[in-house]
């Protein structure tokens, strides 16, 4: 039995602060490269990435632009502070040995020390305006550059084939469209403004240390290149250990759709024990990627803490040693080492806000290397750039010597060819897995075939909008898939301009509209989240009245009735009979009488057709529809 890691980990050895310690200096050296599916863990920052999230931020570039130079303003004013507490300091001190000439008096240097006051609170009241101003400016457009690549992920997968869909897992679509999005939103709103804010920041700090007291700022001097190289280690560590972060969360979110969508089947086969230990399993290593990029800035973060502090010791140290000995002017020197001081812990703000930004800045960077893979990807079957509408059709469907894999090296369909003539009703018939349902899907246009065309009325579908081919076609399936909301939004999603008389009228003409209305509250009846509040059979109804009401020219029934009882059954094929003037209908049926009535009856199998005709015609021929017919009334019977 697999060990969990958890108990993987109890029997290593125990790890020292050192031992970790050494791991976060070996920096990505010391971790593995690939990542789960086969792309690097590590690398540096990626500047082409940068510049493709850059780009959705170009349209509220005046936003931005206004509110980092707000930012700038305020954070200028704001960095005034050591200069005002520095000449409180200077001219208090002077003031208590008498070093101002000529002295006020008492009430004076009261009214001095509160003019200085009142103007260092008028610079940070308007340091705090602008500060309001800056959060709300930036906010807005961060939030609308959220909204823009929500709307572009959900229009690419409206646009993406079903082969995306086939392979893709439900888990990692959904992490993509919410998570990785999500991470991306720290950078979106105030990525500029912290690179630009804090740049200033260090700037200015050192540049006003370095003025303040020249001999403070080389005493300090030497920090510099130990602060480059623990902000380049801790780059290199924790880009891998973030984007292994995220690998693993996928993999969580990716296992809870599963079990949530395939929650019949675990309750049947009584799979709760096994699914729970696997989902655990997934999240020992979730909280293990998690505790060990914790671990890295655990590191990191103290590092810098220690650096700050021995800069303020050293400027307090060195200072009070340089003003007790002379050498600064006493009169400016007690001012001068407090602003100094204060002045480095400016210095170092940005350093460690750089550090928790880089955190940001890589869970921003995989989530939109994610994001931008997923857009990337180019759907199998699209419109070509001189595709053309089709018009209306009378329903002439040709298959010609059509060959198709959902992998191009294991084709299921081989050498199809056949003619449903317009108001026909073909049958595809077969053993499981035959091939019938390809051919359904084939016609819809869900996949194109690797050789062979379709032709609809003559025109080739490869050479057709999908817009104009699907708006004259109908499908139903044997699972249908219900939105969340009332019967009659479910009908009206195939013509959301229909009236409510027109959804009536389609499901009187249908038939159904005596066991709609007798549900609890008729058309209104609420479905539930993918239909759990109706039977199947009702949902099938409602699906075959959602179909009818698009008044396709062709219909494809997969199976669609097999699933309801005999009785829905029947109003169901009643309906159908009514509705087949003029129109081409395929269906793959397990049904005796939908069999019956076909026009055609194409046997399946293997992907080739193998037999082909009317019932009687087959039946005559005493081969495979013959025995199948045989099972057929078995079962029935």
């Amino acid at each position: 039995m697999t060990r969990t890691p958890d108990r993987a980990a109890s029997s290593a050895p125990a790890r020292t602060w050192w031992d970790r310690l050494r791991d976060f200096l070996g920096g990505a050296g010391q971790l593995e490269k690939l990542g789960e599916e086969g792309e690097p863990r590590y690398r540096p920052i990626d500047f082409k990435l940068i510049r493709r999230l850059f780009a959705h931020l170009k349209p509220y570039r005046r936003r931005y632009a206004l509110g980092i130079a707000l930012g700038v303003v305020m954070v200028l004013l704001e960095m005034q502070s050591p200069r005002f507490m520095g000449a409180i300091i200077n001219w208090t001190t002077n003031y208590a040995t008498a070093r101002i000439d000529p002295m006020p008096s008492e009430a004076g240097a009261i009214h001095h020390l509160l003019a200085i006051i009142g103007l260092w609170g008028a610079v940070l009241a308007v340091a705090l305006i602008l500060q309001r101003a800056t959060i709300l400016i930036m906010v807005d457009a961060g939030e609308r550059v959220q909204f823009d690549i929500r709307r572009l992920l959900f229009a690419h997968l409206q646009r993406l084939s079903m082969s995306f869909y086939d392979k893709t897992k439900l888990g990692r679509i959904i992490s993509r469209c919410s998570t990785d999005v999500n991470s991306l939103r720290e950078v979106n709103v105030w990525g500029i403004d912290i690179v630009v804010k804090n740049t200033l920041m260090v700037c200015v700090a050192a540049g006003m240390l370095l003025k303040t007291e020249p001999r403070l700022f080389a005493a300090v001097a030497w920090l510099a290149p130990i602060l480059f190289v623990l902000n380049r280690t801790y780059r290199k560590t924790a880009a891998v250990l973030y984007q292994r972060a995220r690998e693993g969360f996928t993999r969580v979110s990716t296992n809870l759709a599963e079990n949530i969508t395939g929650v019949r089947v675990v309750t049947a086969f009584n799979r709760q024990g096994w699914n729970l230990g696997v989902f655990n399993s997934l999240q020992y290593v979730n909280t293990a990627n998690n505790v060990r990029a914790a671990r890295a800035n655990g590191i990191y973060q103290p590092l810098l803490t220690l650096v700050g502090f021995t800069g303020r010791a050293i400027i307090l140290l060195y200072g009070g040693y340089l003003v007790a000995t002379g050498r600064i002017d006493r009169s400016v020197g007690v001012g001068s080492v407090v602003t100094a001081f204060l002045y480095w812990d400016w210095f170092m703000a940005p350093v460690v806000n750089f550090g928790n930004f880089y955190n940001q800045l890589m869970l921003a960077m995989a989530g939109g290397e994610r994001i931008f893979s997923f857009l990337d990807q180019q759907p199998d079957v699209a419109d070509e750039p001189n595709a053309e509408a089709l018009p209306p059709i009378r329903g002439r469907v040709a298959f010609e010597r059509v060959t198709f894999g959902y992998h191009p090296d294991r084709p299921v369909l081989h050498d199809i060819d056949f003619v449903a003539e317009p108001g026909q009703m073909i049958a595809l018939v077969g053993p499981t897995g035959g091939g019938k349902s390809s051919i359904i899907s084939l016609i819809a246009r869900f996949y194109l075939p690797q050789k062979g065309r379709i032709l609809v009325d003559g025109h080739d579908i490869r050479h057709v909008t999908a817009e104009s081919l699907h708006r004259q076609m109908g499908l139903v399936l044997q699972s249908n898939y219900l939105f969340t909301g009332n019967v009659m939004d479910n009908i009206r999603y195939a013509r959301p301009e229909a009236s409510e008389e027109d959804v009536y009228n389609a499901a009187r003409r249908l038939g159904t509209y005596d066991a709609l209305t007798s549900l609890k509250n008729g058309f209104l009846t609420e479905v539930g989240e993918r239909g759990a509040n109706m039977s199947l059979g009702q949902r099938q109804l409602i699906c075959f009245t959602r179909a009818f009401l698009a008044d396709p020219r062709i219909f494809m029934l997969d199976e669609a009735t097999s699933s309801v009882d005999t009785a829905t059954e029947q109003l169901i094929q009643d309906s159908i009979e009514r509705l087949l003037a003029g129109r081409t209908t395929f269906v793959v049926a397990h049904r005796l009488s939908t069999i019956q009535r076909a026009d055609c009856i194409l046997v399946i199998d293997q992907g080739r057709i193998v037999e082909r005709g009317t019932h009687w015609e087959l039946l005559e021929q005493d081969g495979r529809y013959a025995h199948l017919y045989e099972q057929f009334t078995l079962q029935a019977g």
